[in-house]
């Protein structure tokens, strides 16, 4: 979102201003953007004092168009776009979960805000399959990613020493420390590695609320080579010391901006074989696919890329291509300024 709203930055035509339900910003950056923050703070998740406070911003602002980014946002947003006027772009999908029924809270948030949204728009095709979008509301506009980010990156071997990161390679995951990410699988697999060789330290970036609990469980097995690194601001200089970037999950992908890190920064991927991880990672080419909890294929490839630096050289190579090619923050914001002026114009028919 940030990156989206700094490209709309340098578009001609555009007005934007931000809404946010919690005091709680997470990406400095969008303080430096120059647009316009109402932070409507939530004294619970059902608050309905928002639907009242989202009313009087519209009726003053008068928008042609509402955007919505993920699911609870969708639900306030949708009457309000229903009774101003205002196109909704419905942004809730970002994943793509392998089952999905009543009992998930964002699926039942999804049936129900969908009538009301003029687009739905997801991240991955794979996401639009999952949720079962109309083909006629629905849109994929994949991640972009901004290359500046890895520029000017300091020293791999200073990073490495200010973590007492002493072994010849590193082996990573980054993401939260949540259900759908396949933490277990991750540890039992660097356990595996371990237990074989010296020369590899793995580490976990992320926080989370089953962060304490795998910190515990590291703690108990006592392993030297495997290290919990919780949230850090500058991921990027930890990716750059990555022999394989990891992401192993439970549940389906959309197109992980994680993957993309590891790509833009020519790191080879290992990644569960399903949904939107097939769109990014192609197996063989840009890094390997795994069977989801499969712990020994996850170990086997990981030093299969180690043992073999012609392979992971060749996978970086391809990833990186790949991300400058079909994902750069370019090709991002140019698709959703089309698609803002399709829809401005009063033109929701899409081809």
């Amino acid at each position: 979102m940030v990156e989206l709203l700094r490209g709309f930055n340098k578009v001609d035509g555009f007005i934007n201003e931000l809404v946010v339900l919690s005091d709680t910003i997470h990406y400095d950056e969008v303080m430096s953007l120059g647009i316009k923050i109402h932070i409507f703070k939530r004294s619970r998740p059902w608050d309905f004092s928002i639907f009242e406070k989202l009313y009087s911003l519209a009726r003053r602002y008068r928008p042609n168009i509402i955007y919505s980014w993920e699911s609870m946002c969708s639900v306030y947003a949708s009457p309000i776009a229903l009774i101003s006027g205002s196109a909704l772009i419905n942004g809730m999908i970002q994943n793509a979960p392998l089952c999905l029924n009543f009992k998930d809270y964002t699926y039942r948030r999804f049936l129900l805000t969908a009538p009301f949204s003029t687009v739905i728009l997801a991240n991955s095709l794979a996401g639009l399959r999952a949720f079962r979008v109309d083909e006629k509301k629905g849109r994929c506009i994949r991640n972009g990613f901004n290359f500046d980010r890895v520029n000017d990156l300091p020293d791999v071997n200073d990073v490495k020493r200010s973590m007492d990161i002493r072994t010849k390679h590193v082996v990573g995951m980054v993401g939260r420390f949540h259900p759908e990410r396949d933490y277990s699988t991750f540890f039992k697999a660097a356990k595996l590695v371990c237990s074989e060789r010296q020369d590899i330290t793995f580490v976990a970036v992320g926080e989370g609320p089953d962060l304490e609990s795998f910190k515990e469980r590291l703690k108990c097995d006592g392993q030297s080579n495997i290290r919990i690194l919780g949230a850090r601001k500058r991921v990027e200089e930890i990716i750059k010391t990555f022999s394989v970037g990891v992401l192993v999950s439970t549940n389906g992908e959309g197109i992980s901006n994680v993957i993309l890190e590891y790509m833009a920064l020519e790191k080879p991927v290992i990644a569960t074989d399903a949904a939107g991880n097939r769109e990014v990672v192609k197996d063989g080419e840009s890094g390997f696919l795994i069977p989801s909890g499969d712990e020994n294929a996850l170990a086997s490839r990981i030093m299969e890329i180690v043992d073999r630096p012609d392979f992971g050289s060749a996978f970086g190579r391809a990833g990186r291509a790949l991300v400058e090619q079909k994902f750069g923050i370019e090709q991002m914001v140019q698709k959703h300024v089309e698609l803002f002026r399709q829809l401005a114009s009063g033109n929701s028919a899409f081809c």
